[in-house]
């Protein structure tokens, strides 16, 4: 969705009049709902990082919460 947005800004730069045409196919709601699903964290992200959070008195930064919790670091940023 995010690559035919920015396609369409991009077809009428620098152009008196421009047309989009969107096509849809029945792959689109498997697409759709692979970024609605991957787009948040999980519950089990959540409780990770929150349970290595309440144990560390001091806090810990995005290299320690990834190593504590073996989760990669775009999913801790989605937290």
């Amino acid at each position: 969705m995010v690559s035919y947005y920015q396609q369409v800004g991009r077809a009428g730069r620098a152009m008196n009049k421009a047309f989009g045409v969107l096509l849809h196919g029945d792959e689109d709601a498997g697409v759709h709902q692979h970024f609605a699903d991957s787009s948040f964290p999980t519950q089990e992200h959540i409780d990770w990082i929150l349970s290595a959070l309440m144990r560390c008195s001091l806090g810990l930064n995005e290299d320690e919460l990834e190593q504590r919790c073996n989760i990669r670091r775009r999913h801790i940023l989605q937290v």
